[in-house]
């Protein structure tokens, strides 16, 4: 707006200063018109007093003739001699001196016939219009006749007529003006018409916007502009839709994504991505991304990135605020060189395989302890100590044990890959009282040789909707735990209580586990005690069994232990619906 009134009044300044030049050029015309014209006027009666007094040659005539003129004018007659001095004078007889200096007196004498000069006079305090003829006899110069008039008795009447053309003059400049702002108006209608629309579209282009002004000589402009609004609003529609479509695939993926411009701001950064870097706020877009990523080793990978070196593959590991294994891929991917960056997440398949390898040294392991036992006493056997019958007792008796450990290692490694297969169990409902029983009945030679105490707390009458093919093994290894490590002529206390949730707690008076192991027993094959552990037949499953199948069954299980007090473990159970 500001700028269009500086416009505006730039033009009339303009046009003002052209207008005011032309009347200037005019008046000053018009002036030298009239002063042109008065000359000749002067010229005409001048040259005819010449005339009357004989060519000049008769002075004392011409003297004559001069007064009665100046009689009836208000002119003045100057006589001059040949060398331009004063010899008569209309206006003062006693004038003398030399007049050659004058303009009008040095034309003459330099040999002009006519000779004029506008200029003020002194001796009559007002500007006069002088007009000097020469006067010769025989083509010799006698003497010079100056005629003078005050200009302001003929331009006093020429000012009315300037006026008068003044008037003509301003009313043509304003029609002129008039006519030159309607052309120009005509010529800007259509810019103020669709300017503002363009405006809008620009503004908002999700919205058309439409001219309705209707115009001869600009319609086919006005529906151009109405057709390409409704085109714009169109595209951007399908542009945006495609767009969100675009980010919310990108923000469901699994996979990191992140775009980084020229200038190394931060273009787009899906969920995945701030998850895996743990950026927990939504970053702040079009800033620089070391802002938002705060890996060191990620941020020179991206800065390796160029024109060079257009893609980089490389597994980085995130430290902060967790550690994560990633596998990136950085790319320089279109015209405005940006950086487009894919992020897996590796860290579970590491630790999969990490206890992958783990569980199959472990098993090698495990499985290798009773195996050598086997063949050792199998291979003393063989070399005599089968004819002792004592030392055949012994050695059978430990063999049968070593057996067996080896049976429940191979039916816990049974049931652990079928916990990892995604079999589908029914669900029943279980009396826990008569359950519990049962399971002590099955250890009852266990519990008899340490003389321990069970107490079992709960509803003799509760029952419990649950998969018993998964809900029985937790039990068991708990009991089975409790009942190994717990020391002689000690007590186990099962407590259970159903509401929303089924709670169970073994509590166990045994050696107890330190703060740092409790983090780590429900891995598999892990032991607190390994010696102990192994003497008393266990296979370092167990736990791990424990959560896997509570997992299973929506749960947690939570462990409560001091060293040399004893251990509570505790696993809570939703209810599940048939």
């Amino acid at each position: 707006m500001k700028k269009r009134w500086f416009e505006t009044f730039a033009w009339i300044l303009l046009l003002s200063a052209i207008f005011f030049g032309a009347w200037r050029l005019i008046s000053n015309f018009y002036q030298q018109q009239v002063l042109s014209q008065q000359e000749q006027y002067l010229e005409k009666k001048a040259d005819l007093l010449i005339r009357l007094s004989k060519n000049g040659a008769d002075q004392t005539e011409l003297m004559r003739l001069a007064e009665n003129y100046v009689e009836n004018s208000d002119e003045r007659v100057t006589l001059l001699n040949s060398d331009g001095e004063i010899i008569f004078d209309t206006f003062d007889s006693d004038l003398s001196g030399t007049r050659s200096d004058r303009p009008e007196v040095q034309a003459v004498l330099s040999g002009s016939k006519l000779g004029f000069s506008v200029r003020y006079s002194r001796t009559l305090d007002q500007e006069l219009l002088y007009v000097a003829l020469p006067l010769t006899v025989k083509n010799q110069r006698t003497g010079i006749l100056r005629i003078a008039e005050a200009t302001a008795g003929f331009l006093a009447h020429a000012e009315a007529v300037k006026r008068s053309i003044l008037f003509v003059y301003l009313l043509l400049c304003l029609l002129i003006i008039l006519l030159l702002m309607y052309f120009l108006r005509q010529k800007n209608r259509p810019i103020e018409t669709v300017l503002p629309v363009l405006k809008k579209v620009v503004a908002n282009p999700k919205q058309s916007e439409m001219i309705l002004q209707t115009s001869p000589q600009w319609e086919e402009l006005y529906q151009t502009v109405n057709q390409l609004s409704e085109q714009m609003s169109q595209t951007y529609r399908a542009y945006t839709a495609t767009e969100e479509q675009l980010y919310t695939l990108l923000n469901e993926l699994m996979i990191g994504v992140f775009i980084i411009d020229e200038q190394h701001r931060l273009v787009m950064m899906n969920h995945a991505m701030q998850e895996q870097l743990g950026i927990f706020q939504e970053p702040e877009l079009n800033r620089n991304f070391a802002e938002q990523i705060k890996d060191t080793q990620l941020i020179q990978l991206i800065y390796h990135v160029n024109e060079q070196t257009p893609f980089i593959h490389e597994e980085v590991t995130i430290r902060e605020p967790i550690e994560r294994v990633l596998d990136i891929n950085l790319r320089i991917f279109n015209e405005q060189r940006q950086i487009l960056g894919i992020s897996y997440d590796l860290t579970r398949i590491r630790q999969l395989e990490k206890v992958q390898q783990d569980f199959v040294g472990n098993v090698s392991h495990e499985l290798k302890t009773p195996v050598t036992s086997l063949i050792g006493f199998t291979e003393t056997l063989l070399e005599g100590a089968k004819d002792d019958p004592e030392t055949l007792t012994e050695f059978l008796t430990i063999m049968q044990k070593e057996a067996k450990r080896l049976e429940r290692l191979i039916q816990e490694i049974i049931q652990l890959s079928r916990g990892e297969q995604d079999t589908h169990y029914a669900i029943e409902t279980i009396q826990l009282y008569p359950l519990i029983k049962q399971l002590i009945a099955a250890y009852q030679t266990y519990i008899d040789d340490k003389n321990l105490t069970i107490v079992i707390e709960g509803n003799p009458q509760a029952e419990w909707p649950t998969k018993l093919e998964l809900f029985y093994p937790i039990i068991k290894n708990l009991v089975e735990n409790a009942i190994q490590y717990s020391p002689a002529e000690s007590s186990i206390t099962i407590r259970y209580q159903t509401t929303n949730t089924l709670t169970i707690t073994v509590s166990d008076q045994g050696i107890g586990i330190d703060p740092d192991d409790q983090q780590r027993i429900f891995e598999r094959f892990y032991r607190v005690d390994k010696a102990r552990s192994r003497h008393s037949g266990g296979t370092g499953l167990g736990l791990a069994i424990v959560k896997d199948y509570t997992q299973r069954l929506q749960g947690t299980v939570t462990v409560e232990s001091h060293l040399g007090v004893g251990s509570t473990f505790q696993v809570s159970l939703p209810k599940l619906i048939k």
